[in-house]
């Protein structure tokens, strides 16, 4: 036995390498660096490979040198075009592999190909699936349909292969389950009805829609449904304009369910957040950095700033201060020749008249959903913070927890809640219950779908060295000051165009977060830190003002039909509130900060601002508190 163990030692030392192995990336770019990796190599082995072209002749030579645990990475750069050869040596061990190189500048044509199609056709999911269906096809260089098969079979597999990715998945169906329960049971009708006991006047019917929007937070579209379906009725009967209730309920759905801390938003975000962070080697918990984006999304904070001085101040301009006196003055909530793309009474989502839904119904499972989630942070945080071996603090507790374990809780139990609250009350029959618990995750179908091709599309551009071109593309040419304002920027424009915020979200941020990563390289680790999630706020606000302002967004639609408002006229009178929000947004907010401004006084300056423009550019509008 010794003499074998003896051999052994010596075949190692010799170099006869058993089960050593080298990666190389399947493409490469020219003139960009690669990563080229090996492992299984004897400690401290030297490494010798050669890169030749499809003529034979040498490209490169590198040496590399393996370390105590058999591993090394080593960065090179090809130049030359087509199809290249590795062959390697260690000892008498050898092997070789092969990677084609591309121009550098096709690693950019899959995710634009993916925005173009999307201003082309105003559809995402076809839009990313030929991004996908492009990029495979340039990494695999194959045909065509061969490429096509393996956005299915190789793609989207692995994206929903993926533990973390599954993990959202069942967050996001299981947070739909517990919506369709709560909706079906009337929970949230009773919610926006104990709200709108008070309505008064006018502004009570303004104010209470507002209220109603900032509650109804867990979802955008459950925002516009039971807001525009409570309130219109009060807003008609105190002569508030549909385009304003149009206005409000828009305004209160994408906004606030941006900055919600739980919601169907929130594993979308958290997801394309975390992928960006593994591609670019960025340790630090994708929770936290959702958390810490919080204040630097300026547009959604600063949208709902400006309701509220709208409603304090009762002022109101241009054409909606327009439509708020013809209402007031005479009665007309719609203008002449207005035509409401639907009315809200012939929706299928509404709980059936008969259930009026108990408030605490509707409360209830929010609440566990939300403290579920926060006790699922708290608890994953400490024992990964005792792991690491770190001092607990609230700090260390939030870098250190498992998000998606946590939110897959907090969904879970919630759903639990629907289903004992639902139960004690007999709103609804067992079979009601669970085909309103079914219903619901079938209404995250598609989310689900845009997550998969989200997914996909970030694992093309990794594969294609996007973030790397980019990063020395740009790297010298834009200060890191003015990354968050020109992302913001980027963001809303292509949200604009195509009027999905989280197909915007879902090509930019695999872009921007490496690229701000790079770009900030050498600062100090805070400074650096900043720059990262200001970056990666200017992505989620952008998409956000972007897809406000769209006239093919669904939430713009959804807030047409439940507003019962003509959709011509609620564009038009709500685009003048969001280009004054998204201005004051960018200049006080991205561009300030990115220049030194601390974040909170940039929100009390924007506040402020916000304020003035309302008491100086709007005029008072007409008061009315019902008939006599």
């Amino acid at each position: 036995m010794k003499a074998l163990l003896s051999a052994l030692w010596l075949a190692l030392c010799l170099g006869v390498v058993w089960g050593a192995e080298i990666t190389l990336p399947s493409v490469a770019l020219s003139g960009v660096p690669i990563t080229v990796s090996g492992k299984d190599f004897p400690p401290n082995a030297a490494v010798q490979l050669r890169f030749v072209g499809s003529d034979g002749k040498g490209i490169a030579v590198v040496n590399a040198r393996a370390d105590a645990n058999g591993n090394w990475t080593y960065l090179v750069r090809l130049e030359p075009l087509g199809a290249i050869r590795c062959v390697w040596q260690s000892g008498s061990a050898s092997g070789a592999s092969q990677l084609r190189v591309l121009p550098a500048w096709w690693s950019l044509v899959p995710p634009l190909v993916a925005i173009g199609l999307a201003l082309l056709l105003r559809q995402v999911v076809l839009a990313l699936a030929g991004g996908i269906w492009l990029g495979a096809w340039m990494i695999a260089g194959a045909d065509p349909f061969t490429a096509l098969l393996r956005v299915v079979d190789t793609y989207l597999l692995n994206a929903y292969a993926d533990r973390s990715h599954l993990q959202i998945i069942g967050f996001t169906m299981l947070l739909g389950g517990m919506l369709g329960v709560i909706t079906r049971a009337g929970g949230l009708k009773a919610i926006v009805r104990a709200l709108s006991r008070r309505v008064r006047s006018d502004s009570g019917v303004q104010l209470g829609a507002y209220l109603m929007g900032l509650v109804i937070f867990i979802d955008d579209y459950a925002n516009t449904l039971f807001v525009g379906a409570t309130m219109r009725p009060l807003a008609d009967r105190f002569r508030v304009s549909r385009e304003k209730l149009a206005y409000l309920i828009d305004s209160t759905a994408a906004p606030v369910a941006n900055l919600a801390l739980i919601g169907t938003w929130i594993g979308f975000e958290v997801s394309l957040i975390a992928d960006s962070f593994k591609s670019a080697n960025i340790a630090l918990e994708p929770y936290w950095a959702f958390l810490l984006s919080v204040p630097y999304r300026f547009y959604p904070i600063f949208t709902l700033v400006f309701i509220a001085w709208l409603i304090l101040l009762r002022r109101d301009f241009g054409a909606m201060y327009r439509a708020e006196v013809r209402a007031r003055t005479t009665g007309k909530v719609l203008a002449d020749g207005a035509s409401p793309l639907a009315h809200y009474e012939s929706a299928e989502l509404l709980p059936p008249d008969h259930l009026n839904g108990s408030l605490w119904g509707a409360l209830l499972p929010i609440l566990t959903a939300l403290g579920g989630a926060i006790g699922g942070l708290f608890y994953t945080g400490y024992y990964g913070a005792l792991n690491a071996g770190e001092p607990v603090s609230l700090r260390s507790l939030l870098s250190n927890a498992d998000s998606y374990v946590s939110l897959t809780w907090g969904a879970f139990l919630g759903c639990l809640a629907a289903f004992l609250c639902v139960g004690a009350t007999r709103a609804l029959s067992m079979r009601e219950l669970f085909e309103a618990w079914v219903a619901g995750i079938r209404s995250m179908v598609l989310a689900v779908v845009i997550l998969g091709l989200a997914w996909s599309i970030g694992a093309i551009c990794e594969e294609l060295h996007t973030a790397q071109f980019l990063v020395q593309s740009l790297q010298g040419t834009i200060s890191p000051a003015w990354l968050p304002a020109l992302t913001t920027l980027t963001a809303a424009a292509i949200s604009f165009a195509i009027g999905s915020s989280w197909g915007t979200m879902s090509i930019l941020m695999p872009l921007a977060i490496p690229l701000a990563h790079s770009l900030n390289a050498g600062m100090d680790a805070s400074t650096q830190q900043f720059y990262l999630i200001a970056t990666l706020s200017s992505v989620l606000a952008g998409a956000t003002f972007g897809d406000h302002c769209s006239p093919i967004s669904d939430t713009t639609v959804l807030s047409s039909i439940f507003a019962g408002s003509d959709h011509i006229d609620h564009v038009r009178t709500q685009i003048p509130y969001a280009l004054v929000t998204g201005t004051v947004a960018w200049l006080i907010g991205d561009v300030a900060t990115g220049f030194g401004l601390p974040v909170w006084v940039a929100l009390a300056l924007g506040t402020v601002a916000l304020g003035l423009i309302v008491r100086v550019v709007g005029k008072p509008t007409p008061a009315y508190y019902g008939e006599p």
